[in-house]
């Protein structure tokens, strides 16, 4: 008889390597199915429960520390809401950290597959591994213990708990192929080399190789496990996708080198200042005419807070994004100019994740 608990390769679910036990795989589909029937189906009637009590509480929705405790005050004489908050910090402490549990049982078995694909193509990754990371890149981002820098599977972590935060909705990149079909190009359509900023574990940039196959292709971030299992992950699928670790606001490419670059959802985890020295990058390595996409949030308005509300300011502080109470609040359609772009599209009045398409001028 096969034990459910066996240390056994099972294979992979999807891209990913699947758990090491099938308990461990039928624990984490129960928390997505959990978080899908508790959260997700409740969280534009939490948003309006939260603003409509802090209104009532006259205490205004302000993403400083300040504006936090002051939240916390007004949670706490909520009984809906505090619940909702706890449910939802603790449902992604508990499947982050059985993921990490499961992985560590074949830890060895998995450093050895990321060593062995760093030098196999096809395409290529580079890193540093006496890289200095800048301290805004060292925090737990999205409670993820190590980050995005400090864990040799942190790509791992990343790539198989999305598709848990995501409750199914990513099977297969499923999201991240829309993103990249629905990339706006260049107007002259010309399109020989792709710049993906902020990669991770590599889903858009490898949707975008497989939109243009015949394009060079290149995904970079700051976290070498990050490029290190993307890369991994993209000679899994045959793709010639290059990686390499570098931060977003100094790329090591010579001026009006791409004809694309692409971001998807880097903006609200760094920074104000990188954001803008990653713009004014990004503008200087596209050539004249070329365009950058971002993919994120919708920056805060009068009319639609958005992210930039109760739900946003507490899903802000008690998920490891310390970064994104700024950026909801800086106009980055504005930055985008500052930096030379010119803007083709911006998010409608409602959107909360969209594109804004920029081009350089020709």
């Amino acid at each position: 008889m096969t034990l459910s608990n066996q240390r056994v390769d099972r294979g992979f679910v999807g891209p990913m390597p699947a758990l090491t036990r099938r308990s461990d795989e039928a624990y984490t589909e129960f928390m997505s199915d959990t978080r899908n029937a508790l959260l997700h189906a409740h969280w534009k009637n939490m948003m309006g429960i939260g603003d409509a009590a802090m209104k009532a509480a006259a205490q205004p929705i302000a993403h400083t520390k300040a504006g936090v405790e002051g939240a916390r005050k007004v949670i706490r004489d909520n009984t809906s809401i505090a619940t909702f908050l706890r449910v939802k910090r603790t449902c992604q402490e508990i499947y982050k950290q059985r993921i990490i549990d499961s992985y560590n049982l074949r830890r060895e078995e998995l450093e050895r597959m990321l060593d062995e694909a760093d030098t196999r193509g096809p395409g290529s990754v580079t890193w540093d591994p006496n890289f200095v990371y800048p301290d805004y890149a060292t925090v737990d981002i999205h409670i993820s213990p190590g980050g995005y820098t400090r864990s040799k599977f942190s790509g791992l972590l990343y790539d198989y708990g999305t598709s848990i935060f995501y409750g199914g909705a990513n099977a297969g990149d499923a999201l991240h192929a829309r993103l990249a079909k629905e990339t706006a190009t260049p107007q002259d359509g010309k399109i020989r080399r792709i710049l993906d900023i902020g990669c991770s574990c590599g889903q858009y940039t490898t949707e975008l190789k497989k939109r243009f196959p015949d394009a060079e292709v290149i995904g970079i971030d700051i976290g070498a496990p990050m490029v290190r299992y993307a890369h991994w992950r993209a000679t899994q699928n045959n793709l010639d996708v290059h990686f390499a670790q570098m931060p977003s606001e100094d790329l090591e490419f010579p001026d009006r080198h791409f004809d694309l670059v692409g971001c998807h959802i880097l903006f609200h985890e760094i920074p104000l200042e990188v954001i803008k020295k990653t713009l004014a990058e990004a503008h200087r390595v596209l050539r004249p005419g070329g365009t950058f996409v971002l993919w994120d949030f919708a920056t805060a308005t009068a009319d639609n807070l958005g992210y930039g509300g109760f739900v946003g300011l507490m899903d802000a502080s008690d998920n490891g994004e310390p970064y994104a109470h700024n950026y909801v609040h800086c106009n980055v359609e504005n930055l985008m100019a500052e930096a030379g772009f010119s803007l083709r599209a911006r998010p409608g009045p409602k959107a909360q994740m969209h594109d804004r398409v920029c081009d350089k001028a020709a």
